[in-house]
């Protein structure tokens, strides 16, 4: 097996020598002040687990290695690590991994970032249930590039992803695995019109309970974890609806071009049972409408180069089934067994808008609305800017409503003020609460490439 290795390593490396080769070295250095115990929610929020909500100062330093194989393949490999003060502080991996391109697939291997496809605008990114508010997982990712069609570029085609991680944090259950696949059906048109309609699963599984001990993880509990079956025995009630703690969405989204503006319209639904599953929770998820302007100026101006709208809503839970009279309820994000929850590193993985309890130790808050917008410009042609506003009602948690509903109104203004030999940006954030009192925070960020 080892001289097989040698002889295919030695073989795509040859290739390689008659590629392009490319490094990186980035340093990037924040600094947060505020008024409150903690900072405003947009200063700590969707920092790749970089920053969390009492962090006044990090660090990061990244490289990258990159191979061009071909014009449609490449190898990279990339480190990258931070230090950060706050709830968890000290030295820690951002990065490690290797990652091989092709035309069609991609293979990635260790711990590598999620790539921003809202240019930071998202609170919740790719899905509902995976935005950029942890850090990456160390794992193995196989992937197809873009939709594989039937015939040509247009038609009818599929995208699919498999991702296999360890959950390698300290947690109530120790060295979980998690399971991730999704499938989408895509219909391109010759007038740029994308459909895709599709399917993400996730599911927590394995470990080690301070309870139960060891949890079911031979391959055929994975077998029925790939295929969403109960186990073959009952663990602390975790096989009523599947093996381990499965999440999943349905996804719908609508892309085209006009005047070469990029529109894309976006539905997340959530589930995390049978009934989930079934639709019994509408009209729970995520609705998104997103624009960006590829053009020299949009309406004679800089101003506005991509904006978009999210609305969030998670108050059905499946409270209108019957069944839920029975067993209750759906609790998003929280689990009887995996009490840490949807979280990595102490950070929830899906939509921050999900908050931990005041532990931070499991979910505290998951039912409610949301109204989300994000715009990014240029302001007077030489101030390249972001904005956030988010306008948030948080109602409580499944049997733990709050006696009145929580609203608050989160701000963030981010403005460029230097780009020559290296980049400043200076942030002001603000939480305006309805049962608090009001948080603002100012931060500075300093980055620089070095090659």
């Amino acid at each position: 097996m080892k001289p097989k290795i040698l002889i295919f390593l030695s073989l795509l490396l040859g290739n390689v020598s008659y590629g392009q080769f490319e490094t990186k070295l980035d340093i990037t250095a924040l600094g947060n002040i505020y008024t409150g115990e903690e900072s405003p929610f947009w200063i700590h929020t969707n920092h790749r687990g970089r920053v969390d909500e009492e962090t006044f100062y990090s660090g990061l330093i990244s490289s990258e290695i990159k191979f061009e194989v071909s014009e449609t393949e490449s190898i990279d490999f990339g480190v990258g690590a931070f230090y950060k003060d706050g709830y968890d502080d000290g030295l820690k991996i951002d990065e490690a991994y290797f990652s091989y391109i092709s035309k069609n697939f991609g293979v990635v291997l260790g711990k590598k970032q999620r790539a921003d496809i809202f240019q930071s605008l998202s609170a919740s990114n790719e899905n509902i249930l995976w935005s950029l508010n942890s850090g990456p997982l160390p794992g193995v990712r196989i992937f197809t590039r873009s939709p594989i069609f039937l015939n040509g570029s247009h038609g009818l085609g599929i995208k699919l992803k498999l991702e296999e991680y360890l959950m390698d944090d300290e947690r109530y259950v120790m060295e979980i695995r998690l399971h991730h696949k999704s499938a989408h059906l895509v219909f391109r048109n010759q007038n740029n019109l994308e459909i895709s309609m599709g399917l993400h699963q996730f599911v927590q599984w394995a470990g080690t309970s301070p309870e139960y001990g060891k949890l079911p993880s031979s391959f055929k509990d994975y077998t029925r974890v790939f295929t969403g079956m109960p186990g073959a025995e009952d663990v602390g009630g975790q096989e009523v609806n599947a093996l381990g703690n499965q999440l999943g969405s349905y996804e719908i989204s609508v892309k085209t071009k006009i005047n070469n503006i990029d529109f894309h319209f976006l539905y997340n639904h959530i589930f995390e049972d049978a009934s989930g599953l079934k639709m019994g929770n509408l009209p729970d998820g995520r609705y998104v409408i997103y624009f960006e302007d590829n053009r020299d100026t949009f309406w004679g101006t800089d101003w506005v180069k991509a904006f978009i709208y999210e609305f969030y809503y998670t108050k059905n839970q499946s409270r209108s089934r019957k069944s839920s009279e029975v067993d209750g309820a759906d609790n998003y994000f929280n689990n009887n067994l995996y009490r840490s929850g949807w979280t990595y590193q102490n950070s929830v993985i899906g939509t921050p808008f999900i908050l931990k309890n005041i532990n931070r130790f499991r979910i505290g808050m998951n039912i409610l609305t949301v109204h989300h917008l994000g715009v990014k410009g240029t302001a007077f042609d030489k101030l390249p800017y972001r904005f956030l506003l988010s306008y948030r009602k948080n109602y409580g948690l499944k049997d733990s409503f709050y006696p009145e509903t929580r609203h608050i109104f989160s701000t963030l203004i981010e403005v460029e003020l230097i780009n020559a030999d290296y980049n400043l940006d200076v942030m002001l954030g603000t939480d305006v609460k309805s049962y608090d009192s009001s948080n603002i925070g100012i931060g500075i960020k300093w980055s620089k490439n070095i090659f």
